[in-house]
């Protein structure tokens, strides 16, 4: 799969990358706390995280996977995706091992691993051709696939783009693993110079084909933003220390997504 992109474009690119860098590359997807208002006090962590219910979802998230971890079997669980899966701050502290430890909390019994495969800047298609040699081999209950933001800042072609999460689905499902796929994350200076739109919705209409669940990181992270949680577009310099929190917050959102009641 081969395109050529017209020079206009790629000046375009060259800065939609200078602004992701600052969200998803270099740095976390961090922020710094709005300055509440003089009569208001400042949300609490825990309330920080918080997200409304039509954005996590309360149906039944992965029952067979949840009922694991009820029993206290072992769970294995793949992230795999780009910078903001790696995590520019130190593995510990990215969001599938906030993921490991939440889950964790809440099922001590059930022994719990989740293995981060995220490299920097890979597309759906690079990150398909992972999944037999990388994925597969740690035989795990469910992957976490994150991907969008570098098919996006690239101009994938769209059709490239559907067609390798297709493949990767029917492959993961075929091994009898379940897929919860992650959308891009949010910031107001992301979206000024970045089309995400087509790419989301591709993504949503074939996670629905394909049996598959959406995490939708893009739309919780633009609430948490709207809401004064978090600011997306603060200094550099401080976006570091805020990492953890915002990666926790990550973690237990998915977490309620992963083992939501049956019905």
């Amino acid at each position: 799969m081969t395109f050529r992109l017209p020079f206009g474009f790629v000046v375009g690119v060259a800065r939609a990358l200078a602004v992701a860098a600052l969200v998803v590359g270099s740095w976390p997807p961090v922020a710094v706390v709005r300055p509440a208002a003089a009569e208001t006090a400042a949300p609490a962590a825990a309330d920080r995280c918080a997200a409304p219910t039509e954005l996590v979802g309360d149906e039944a998230g992965f029952p067979d996977l949840a009922d694991r971890l009820r029993l206290g079997q072992p769970v294995v669980i793949v992230a795999i995706g780009g910078a903001s899966t790696r995590g520019a701050c130190p593995l510990e502290q990215s969001y599938p091992a906030r993921l490991q430890a939440e889950l964790s909390g809440r099922y001590p019994g059930s022994p719990i691993k989740v293995f981060n495969l995220g490299v920097a800047r890979e597309t759906a298609v690079e990150m398909l051709r992972r999944l037999p040699v990388e994925v597969l081999p740690l035989k795990p209950q469910l992957v976490i696939w994150e991907t969008g933001t570098n098919d996006a800042v690239s101009g994938v072609i769209l059709d490239d783009f559907a067609q390798a999460l297709k493949e990767g689905l029917a492959l993961l499902k075929g091994a009898g693993v379940d897929v919860l796929m992650m959308d891009m994350q949010y910031s107001r200076e992301s979206v000024e110079v970045i089309n995400f739109e087509r790419y989301q919705k591709t993504m949503q209409g074939i996670a629905a084909v394909g049996d598959a669940r959406m995490f939708g990181r893009y739309a919780i992270m633009k609430y948490w933003s709207e809401s004064g949680a978090f600011e997306f577009d603060g200094p550099k310099a401080e976006r570091r220390e805020l990492a953890v929190q915002v990666y926790e917050c990550l973690a237990r959102r998915l977490a309620d997504t992963i083992v939501a009641p049956r019905p």
